[in-house]
């Protein structure tokens, strides 16, 4: 796999150039789960579905804590 050539033979710039590509990856992924889900939000409000809006919300949170997860990193860790 990926991960055992990054620990085998990859320096720290290459292990940092690969955790830096799949942290913006993954925070593309929340900001685009967060817009889905106020789409099915602002859907459910339309169509006057209090369960669609609920579930708009629920997806807007997870994604949300996804994209904040993945930024925020331990200052003191060495990639």
């Amino acid at each position: 796999m990926i991960f055992d050539r990054l620990r085998a033979g990859a320096g720290p710039e290459r292990r940092h150039r690969v955790w830096s590509k799949l942290r913006i990856f993954v925070a593309a992924l929340g900001t685009l789960g967060s817009a889905t889900g106020i789409a099915i939000a602002v859907t459910g409000l339309v169509e006057f579905d209090h369960a669609k809006v609920i579930r708009g919300v629920a997806v807007i949170l997870v994604c949300t804590v996804v994209y904040v997860s993945i930024l925020v990193r331990d200052r003191n860790r060495v990639d």
